[in-house]
């Protein structure tokens, strides 16, 4: 294990070359050199979602229950019959080979690559490949699209991760697996079950010689909801299987494995799943929750238990989550990848946001029940769509970028101080009493609520008398707390890719007179002095942080004590 995650290179464009390969828990380019996959999951590409791209929002009560029809416009299928009834067939068809090219375009990955990412996830459904029909029938079109980008990506060095989102069948259970309906027909029908193996063998033949593909990603988020547990000996099959037939095709590509329950379960890994080649690693999901290491011990236990990498391979929160744990992340040697890259403006939030047209709840009210607007008045409406979601024609959200690069421009918690290599070198506390937060307990710092706000009350008390401040198992607390450091204490953080000189801000509250000092490399930058008359949230700029691609800050209390909120880098 590295000493922290100071090599802002493991994550640099400038390492794409060559076949992906696994080299025990990390994973490599073509040169040997370690790689840290980061980047974005092209949502809605080839595989579009409702809640998405302007459509009704995600039914979780259709997949719990799962015996329910595919809903008017939340998914590719449902959406594409809307297409048809509005604008007729012969449009539908045209309308998916232009949607394909205009959702992920050249402008796109060139600004992924611009942005610094080496990697992006390509979601595909199986039905836009692979003709739902008797027999084995191709979609050149989609191949030739697909053509076109993986070359995009070769100009540009973004690794494309082939992602299966809508299998044959359909293999989640819900909207996004683009089935006919909330059941995992992949697992309970042969058939399906063999034309998925019959398409991935497909891609392997097309792209056996393709290095800037990074991986083939067999299934996405299989057997989502808890009903379908029962179906995990059938995953564990398909897997075994899919990956024995390709491996007589292509023994050069990496192979990704997702496990139920969304992604988040990895207790059904219990093997070595690629026996041949040993070229294989392992994707979680993750949204929300505390960013600190107990979130990630699954994974990483995982990881040390059959020494194979392991890949965040879709997840999200806000900006300073998305800081925190994608550093964290690299911290251990997992990689990122952030869903999604693109989506309609104020259905989900995305860097590239586009905007519906102004007639769009014509739209809306058709696929409710209401009167269709007529086939040209619809084509409109749906040319009008094409145009907007081109890269060019999207509202750009740069703050994003710097915060999951933790570049300047951004902020981030006191309490996202560096975990790795751990305390005495990342953190130095002495508090031995934990915090009723159930925030980095093991760490021995001092996590009390915000000073100007109201804690919540977790005594049997307060449950008992209906007050429903119970911890959020989601880690929500998290965003209301503050780092106390006292004289002797310290913590470390890490900026990246300062490229002129960064002003440092530090976000307090007061609580006495202290003194605390800031420094990079041993040389002092700059210094806090709190006097006693101060009180209540403060924020003062305490110094330059040196030019440098990545640079180590430590706040160390030479006096009192310091109640630390955020760290602001301008």
């Amino acid at each position: 294990m590295r000493k922290g995650a100071g090599d802002v290179n493991l994550f640099s464009n400038q390492r794409v070359k060559g076949f992906l390969k696994t080299n025990g828990r990390i994973l490599v380019n073509g040169d040997g050199e370690e790689i840290l996959l980061r980047g974005w999951g092209a949502g809605s590409w080839n595989n579009p979602e409702g809640f998405m791209i302007g459509g009704p929002p995600l039914n979780f009560l259709a997949a719990k229950s799962g015996h329910h029809r595919a809903a008017p416009m939340d998914r590719g299928r449902t959406m594409n019959q809307t297409i048809i009834e509005m604008c007729g067939p012969e449009y539908a068809e045209r309308f998916w080979s232009q949607w394909f090219r205009n959702h992920l375009g050249e402008r796109d990955i060139q600004a992924m690559a611009g942005y610094g990412y080496n990697s992006v996830r390509l979601p595909i459904s199986a039905r836009t490949f692979l003709y739902e029909e008797p027999g084995y029938r191709y979609n050149e079109d989609s191949f030739q699209m697909l053509d076109e980008i993986l070359g995009y990506c070769e100009k540009h060095k973004v690794y494309a991760i082939l992602d299966m989102h809508g299998a044959p069948g359909g293999q989640s259970g819900l909207s996004c697996d683009d089935g006919i309906d909330n059941i995992p027909h992949m697992f309970l029908e042969e058939e399906n079950r063999e034309r998925a193996i019959a398409l991935w063998e497909e891609f392997a033949r097309r792209y056996k010689d393709r290095w800037i593909v990074a991986a083939y990603e067999l299934l996405n988020e299989p057997i989502s909801t808890p009903r379908w547990d029962h179906l995990i000996p059938e995953l564990l099959r398909f897997y075994d299987e899919c990956i024995a037939r390709i491996r007589k095709i292509d023994k050069q590509h990496a192979i990704v494995l997702g496990g139920n329950r969304f992604n988040w379960a990895v207790d059904l890994f219990n093997k070595n799943f690629d026996p041949e080649c040993s070229n294989w690693f392992i994707a979680f999901h993750r949204y929300g929750g505390s960013p600190e290491p107990k979130t990630i011990h699954q994974y990483v236990s995982k990881s040390v238990e059959l020494n194979v990498p392991m890949w965040m391979g879709e997840g999200g929160g806000s900006p300073e989550w998305i800081s925190t744990f994608a550093e964290l992340a690299a911290e251990y040697h997992i990689g990122t990848n952030l869903w999604a890259w693109k989506a309609a403006e104020g259905d989900f939030h995305s860097p590239c946001a586009y905007k519906l047209p102004e007639d769009w709840q014509l739209v809306r009210d058709y696929y409710n029940g209401g009167a269709k607007p007529g086939y040209e008045k619809s084509r409109g409406i749906w040319d009008e769509v094409l145009e907007n979601i081109k890269f060019e024609n999207c509202v750009i959200d740069h703050a994003v970028h710097d915060f999951y690069n933790r570049r300047p421009s951004s902020t981030l918690p006191a309490v996202s101080y560096n975990a790795v290599p751990g305390r005495g070198e990342s953190f130095s506390g002495r508090h031995l009493y934990s915090n009723p937060y159930d925030i980095r307990l093991a760490d021995e710092m001092k996590i009390v609520y915000d000073p100007d706000k109201q804690a919540p009350d977790k005594s049997p008390q307060g449950v008992i008398f209906g007050e429903k401040h119970v911890m959020d198992p989601e880690g929500l607390d998290w965003a209301n707390v503050s780092l106390e450091l006292r004289q002797g204490e310290f913590a470390t953080y890490t900026v990246r890719n300062v490229n002129e000189g960064c002003k440092l801000k530090l976000e307090y509250y007061a609580a006495g007179a202290a003194k605390l000092v800031a420094e990079t490399d041993g040389a002092t930058i700059g210094t806090l002095a709190v006097t006693a008359a101060e009180f209540g949230k403060q924020t003062a700029e305490i110094g330059t942080i040196p030019t440098a691609e990545a640079v180590t800050i430590k706040l160390s209390v030479a006096q009192g004590t310091v109640i630390l909120k955020r760290l602001i880098f301008e």
